[in-house]
């Protein structure tokens, strides 16, 4: 019984340490920030990006 509670937990232990590791912050598209109603929201393409961020926030006037 022990041997197999070991075996099962070295292979969680392995496979943990094999998954991805999401980057700090919120890596989910629900955590963009949202246009407003004083702001437009733009989203670059990675291609387009002139530095770390990836968006870039602009005043409206109302």
């Amino acid at each position: 019984m022990v041997i197999r509670f070991i075996a099962v937990l070295l292979a969680a232990m392995l496979l943990a340490a094999c998954a991805p590791k999401a980057p700090p912050g919120c890596a989910s598209v629900d955590c963009r920030p949202q246009s407003g109603d004083n702001s437009l929201t733009i989203w670059w393409q990675p291609d387009l990006r002139n530095g770390p961020t990836d968006y870039t926030r602009v005043q409206v006037n109302p």
